[in-house]
């Protein structure tokens, strides 16, 4: 395999060169010929074997009927078709945007790379000569002196703006001479440092980057990516010292103090992003920091039905329970997708609700007005005597519920807070949050054990409970899926067990589909209550789904756009007609 097609010399090609060629014996002819006939064989099987004689080999094929091990191999060939015509050619990859800095001179690729078999995410940046690396040192010392102006009101583009007529005024003044070409890099490089994020700019300018790690000097910086997730990049600092000053200044962004007294700061960026990070050898082998990036335009409901997270059919389900009254809690594993989840769906939620979040550090982004958003705050002493005190999780929703709020959205529950979720759900108040739980047996243990210890008889205030996770496909991508929707529909007072019902379930990576069932209790509730028919509440949610559809045709996939649509069909779903015959 050369990495760049699958091909596989014939043999029968080398048995006939050894036959013509005269310079061998006969004997030596005959034992190569045996040879080679041998592998021919091994070879010819290996490439015509199907993959059913494969499993079977392996005894992993369950014993089935002749018409469904049929449609399994169908498919498996189809997907291993579709597999070599994905991966047989390793070209780098290009994001949406792919240069970022001072005059887009700073790029980025993801390659593969074959001595490691795997693939690197790859910046590469302007070269200063010598002439520039010395000009920008003397810039970079002339602006430190002469420069006292408080940009933080400014945005990103003014502060660029502003500290290139400083750079330019600062050449003329002193009679600098340096060529255009030399300026553009010494520029980005001044640019980069004094307003942007270093050596991790560009990483911190994409957005199909959801974590940056550092574990440490002389280290590839690693990345989470929204398509490969776990990469190592080309970037590292190579000193400790280098590693050391840095993450001082990213503490001291988010307005904390690194020190050796307080080794560990958790943080937030001006952008949002959560920065958690360390002090040299304090408690690590060296400064570390991890910065979970906060997504300025968050996916919406139709990225994740692009995506097949979900399709158009559950999210016309969600759609429909949001806007009347279900509360819903998300549960998966690390990074899998539980917060994008909520969020995407919060979308859904009518206009005009008051909406309370909490969290610990702010994840949640909506395009509702009406939506007061809390995060936490570590304690500290002032330079007096006086003190303030930490504001957590269990202070926040306890502050929601005097806000008179009809949604409360918790970022994720782990502790008391969330007994005081499931009064509020008790009360009436919609809620919605995460929590990390990859089945329903694994969720009950974990809400009715320390530190939450939630009697089971709450647990009956919730009424939806969606699992999503991470999962290979049969190309080896790593993609997010919902793996199973549970209705909580009541407490058996015999067992202590929870009724429940799957409207949806989720086949596997294989087939790569979704199922729904027909048997929605909060559905069948809902008609009951409001005297629809079950004909009515069919046209509706396959209205909602084509409306859905429609957008994703449409290529609608700005949250504020997505969150518009869906408030104009809340508010008059005829006259939406109209807007669909203009978007078209």
């Amino acid at each position: 395999y050369d990495g760049t097609a699958f091909e596989f010399s014939t043999i029968s090609e080398k048995i006939d060169q050894l036959l013509t060629d005269g310079n061998l014996e006969n004997k030596s002819i005959m034992i190569q010929d045996q040879k080679l006939e041998k592998e021919s064989n091994a070879t010819e099987n290996h490439q015509n074997s199907s993959a059913e004689t494969r499993l079977k080999k392996m005894d992993i094929w369950p014993s089935t009927s002749q018409e469904k091990d049929k449609e399994f191999f169908d498919t498996i060939d189809k997907n291993s078709k579709d597999r070599s015509d994905n991966i047989s050619k390793f070209e780098p990859y290009a994001p949406s945007k792919s240069t970022f800095g001072y005059n887009d001179l700073g790029q980025c690729k993801i390659i593969y790379d074959k001595e490691r078999s795997e693939y690197i995410y790859t910046i590469s940046e302007p070269q200063l000569t010598e002439d520039g690396k010395r000009i920008k040192k003397k810039l970079e010392y002339l602006f430190r002196i002469h420069t006292d102006v408080d940009v933080s009101h400014m945005s990103f583009d003014e502060k660029k703006d502003h500290l290139v007529d400083i750079l330019e005024s600062i050449i003329t003044s002193n009679k600098i001479t340096i060529d255009s070409d030399v300026k553009q890099n010494v520029f980005y490089y001044i640019i980069r440092k004094f307003i942007g994020f270093g050596i991790i700019d560009i990483l911190m300018k994409d957005n199909d980057i959801e974590d940056i790690s550092c574990d440490g000097p002389d280290v590839p910086i690693f990345i989470f990516h929204r398509k490969f997730e776990s990469l190592r990049t080309n970037v590292q600092f190579e000193s400790s010292e280098e590693l050391d000053g840095f993450v001082f200044k990213l503490a001291q962004i988010c307005g904390k103090q690194l020190s050796i007294y307080e080794p560990i700061v958790d943080g937030r960026l001006p952008d949002g992003s959560r920065l958690q990070t360390t002090l040299a050898k304090t408690i690590t082998k060296g400064s570390t920091f991890t910065i979970r990036r906060f997504n300025e335009n968050p996916l919406t409901p139709i990225n994740l039905i692009d995506n097949k997270t979900m399709t158009a059919k559950m999210a016309a389900y969600f759609w429909f329970l949001l806007e009347h009254g279900t509360s819903i809690l998300f549960c998966g594993g690390t990074a899998s997708g539980k917060t994008t989840l909520l969020n995407a769906l919060s979308l859904f939620l009518p206009p005009a609700y008051k909406i309370v979040s909490a969290e610990d550090t702010r994840e949640i982004n909506l395009p509702h007005e009406n939506w007061i958003a809390g995060t936490t705050r570590q304690g500290f002493i002032s330079s007096g005597s006086e003190s303030s005190r930490e504001i957590d999780m269990f202070d926040l929703v306890k502050a929601a519920l005097r806000q008179r709020p009809q949604v409360i959205i918790v970022g994720e529950v782990r502790g008391k807070e969330a007994n005081t979720m499931f009064q509020a759900m008790a009360t009436g108040h919609l809620s919605y949050s995460t929590m990390h739980a990859n089945d329903m047996q694994t969720l009950i243990q974990r809400l009715e054990n320390q530190p939450i210890n939630l009697p089971r008889s709450l647990m009956v205030s919730l009424d939806l409970v969606v699992f999503i996770k991470s999962v290979k496909t049969l190309y080896g991508k790593a993609v997010r899926r919902i793996n199973d929707v549970v209705e909580i529909l009541k407490l058996d007072p015999d067992t202590n067990r929870l009724i429940t019902v799957n409207p949806f379930s989720y086949s596997g990576p294989l087939e790569d589909s979704y199922k729904f069932h027909g048997n929605s209790k909060l559905l069948s509730d809902f008609t009951k209550l409001q005297g629809w028919s079950n004909d009515d509440l069919y046209k509706e949610l396959k209205r909602r789904e084509e409306i859905l559809e429609w957008m994703k045709e449409q290529k609608i996939f700005g949250y504020k756009e997505v969150g518009k649509l869906v408030s104009d069909y809340t508010k008059d779903p005829e006259k939406f007609k109209q807007i669909m015959r203009e978007y078209s």
